[in-house]
């Protein structure tokens, strides 16, 4: 689940086709500041978000996915705001003269294979079978974005928010920054009950638990050693997490595998906690990369809003 992850958000672009200018497939379905968006653009997305939707849905424990009359205009809408939103980047990317070589597109394609069969020799060709994709398209996906990531690079850093503006927000949204009392737990996430049990055997050998968290386990929390921070009742957490999480006292490890729906955890308590304000100097690497992710956000919602789109398809 793990390695259709890490693509679900990777929908291709297909390279037009054909040489008559009868073909549906060149209709103009949009226009975003002059430039057109083609039939076969949009059914290429639609059909690749389609099979997105349907292995999610699958992933989730689902049988056969049925696309029906209430799914089927959501996904379409979500295909022309993507088409959009792709059209606006390629315009900013050049008025920014940000532009990648081929030496970008080969390089991001062959990381991103080295990553899928780190974990699976199979898993890079079952990727490009699972989506019906090619290896070329596949490439012009992932360039999509790489682009968008260096253009969005950009207006972080011309935004310049820093340690001031961080500081400043701190100060007037300090109701943001308290945290409950409870109890601060790690954790690390397994795919396999027979990896987590040998871990936990590592762990009662004396192994270091950040260590472990951040060489086996899956989960984001990995880079912080698998801290989750303070959980108490009311933390939003599946019901078997909490639950084995709370039951700790401090310094305790779950001595068996927790199943949920993410997998299998260990979880360590590490400490009880008091309410308190988190200091300004622990929140503030957080704050930053918060606010200059608005910024992004806001700036990409303004040339989307004042943009001049024609959305020419049949009603």
């Amino acid at each position: 689940m793990k390695k259709i992850a890490l693509i679900m958000g990777l929908i291709i672009i297909l390279l037009a086709g054909g040489c008559g200018g009868s073909d549906p497939a060149d209709k103009v379905i949009a226009e975003v500041n002059g430039q057109k968006i083609t039939q076969q653009e949009y059914d290429s997305r639609i059909k690749l978000i389609t099979n997105s939707y349907k292995m999610q849905q699958q992933a989730a424990g689902a049988g056969e996915v049925i696309i029906d009359a209430q799914i089927l205009p959501q996904i379409q809408e979500t295909a022309y705001n993507q088409l959009i939103m792709m059209k606006l980047i390629d315009q900013e990317a050049e008025s920014r003269s940000i532009a990648l070589s081929e030496e970008d597109k080969d390089k991001q394609l062959a990381d991103f294979k080295a990553i899928q069969e780190a974990e699976d020799p199979q898993a890079y060709e079952q990727i490009l079978k699972d989506f019906e994709l090619n290896e070329n398209e596949l490439k012009a996906e992932l360039a999509v974005g790489l682009l968008r990531s260096r253009v969005e690079q950009h207006i972080a850093d011309q935004a310049a928010v820093g340690e001031q503006q961080a500081q400043e927000y701190y100060q007037a949204h300090q109701e943001i920054f308290k945290e409950a009392a409870g109890m601060r737990v790690s954790h690390i996430l397994s795919d396999s009950q027979e990896k987590a049990q040998d871990l936990i055997k590592q762990l009662q050998s004396g192994a270091d638990f950040a260590e472990l968290a951040r060489n086996n386990s899956i989960c984001p929390s990995k880079s912080q050693g698998g801290d989750l921070g303070v959980v108490n009742q009311d933390t939003p957490m599946v019901k078997e997490f909490l639950d084995a999480a709370l039951a700790l006292k401090a310094g305790q490890i779950t001595d068996k595998p927790v199943k949920s729906k993410f997998g299998w955890h260990i979880i360590k308590a590490t400490g009880q906690q008091a309410e308190r304000i988190i200091p300004f100097a622990e929140a503030k690497t957080n704050l930053i990369e918060q606010l200059r992710g608005q910024a992004v956000s806001s700036y990409l919602d303004e040339i989307y809003q004042t943009a001049e789109i024609k959305d020419l398809r049949e009603k």
